[in-house]
């Protein structure tokens, strides 16, 4: 059944693209089995995927320091919430698009050879979009434990939590950082 003329504008207008919806996260919503969490650390937000274990006990699956937070050699790995919170009184739990609802727009609204560039370097990304439910999600988190191989630019906790709920492997932290640095080049 095809979707009508308003619902289909309306789903671009609040979906402008994944990184975005991170944006609108909701920080009253209580955490289910799966869903990508972050909490605030100041100059950055830190991410995780939220899972249960067997006695229904809370644990976060993120890229953090093989001894916790202060150690910079990530690695994937399965901490307490408690521990991904590193004295955080609180986390965001992240929301997605569905499937049908992605929408990638120009928002730097500019035509720069780079700005083209950099729309369609993330089109190409949402090719492969899939939302996964919450157990396809922790399995997907689950299946890179021990994973090394941390980049602050290509591979961070943020890539690899979205990579978990989405197929995806993005950062709105990033996205935003090479959006101003295509919007001052297109000022030149």
């Amino acid at each position: 059944m095809q979707k009508s003329l308003l619902a289909k504008l309306a789903a671009g207008a609040l979906n402008i693209y994944l990184s975005r919806q991170l944006a609108l996260a909701d920080k009253n919503k209580q955490a289910q089995h799966g869903d990508v969490i972050k909490v605030n650390r100041g100059a950055y937000d830190h991410y995780g995927v939220y899972a249960l274990n067997n006695d229904n006990e809370p644990s976060v699956i993120h890229y953090t320091g093989a001894t916790g937070p202060a150690d910079f050699n990530g690695m994937v790995r399965e901490t307490s919430l408690e521990e991904f919170l590193n004295g955080a009184k609180s986390f965001t739990v992240c929301s997605f698009p569905d499937n049908d609802e992605i929408n990638i727009n120009n928002k730097l609204n500019n035509n720069s050879p780079l700005s083209l560039v950099w729309q369609e370097v993330k089109k190409s990304l949402h090719k492969d979009y899939h939302l996964y439910s919450g157990s396809e999600t922790v399995a997907r988190a689950r299946s890179q434990l021990g994973r090394t191989g941390y980049n602050l630019i290509c591979n961070n906790c943020e890539h690899f939590a979205v990579w978990c709920k989405t197929g995806v492997k993005e950062s709105s932290q990033v996205n935003k950082i090479i959006d101003l640095l295509v919007a001052l080049s297109a000022k030149r």
